[in-house]
């Protein structure tokens, strides 16, 4: 109300700045709040520099954003369910991912993970969908590729790790290896 409002109004010695206090029922939501920070504040050092960073790449790419929290929401559900055996694919679920060849939202997303190093990321996808390994889009292309083309050895461990060939062949006859000499 009003007038607790005016019983508890602390201001300073010239009343211009009165930051004020709250009535006690607002506690509880004002426990959770986190306070505003001025991007261009030098004073508190870089500790939100890979927030920052995640902030402009999920604006940057939407899609990348919500796999990234479809990816954070079923890592919750699995904390609070109980501990599962890590997820193995079959000979015959390998096959059939790996002979697929299309362009999908998965293919683009693997392509920008692999490129911009986002391993983090990766190995989360992996652990919950060992197959994301096995994709390949329309021109035969897939992940080992990729991380060949980038030069990216940690991405090729992973996924030589997880069984993935470097040897075969693309629609045009290059194998992942090829593409260091490109």
């Amino acid at each position: 109300s009003k007038n607790w409002i005016e019983e508890n109004r602390e201001c300073d010695a010239g009343g211009w700045f009165c930051p004020g206090k709250y009535p006690p029922g607002l506690k509880k939501i004002l426990d959770k709040k986190k306070d505003f920070a001025q991007l261009e504040d030098f004073n508190r050092g870089d500790k939100d520099d890979e927030y920052q960073k995640q902030y402009f790449q999920d604006l940057n790419n939407p899609d990348l954003a919500k796999k990234r929290a479809q990816m954070n929401m079923k890592r919750e559900e699995e904390k609070k369910a109980t501990d599962q055996p890590k997820k193995t694919l079959t000979d015959e679920e390998k096959i059939e991912i790996y002979s697929t060849w299309e362009d999908t939202a998965d293919t683009t997303l693997m392509w920008q993970l692999v490129t911009t190093n986002a391993i983090d990321d990766m190995n989360r996808w992996l652990d919950q969908d060992p197959g994301a390994a096995w994709l390949r889009s329309a021109d035969g292309r897939g992940p080992m590729w990729w991380a060949f083309e980038s030069k990216n050895q940690d991405i090729v461990s992973i996924l030589m790790t997880a069984g993935v060939p470097h040897n075969d062949k693309d629609k045009n006859g290059l194998a992942p290896v090829d593409l260091l000499r490109e």
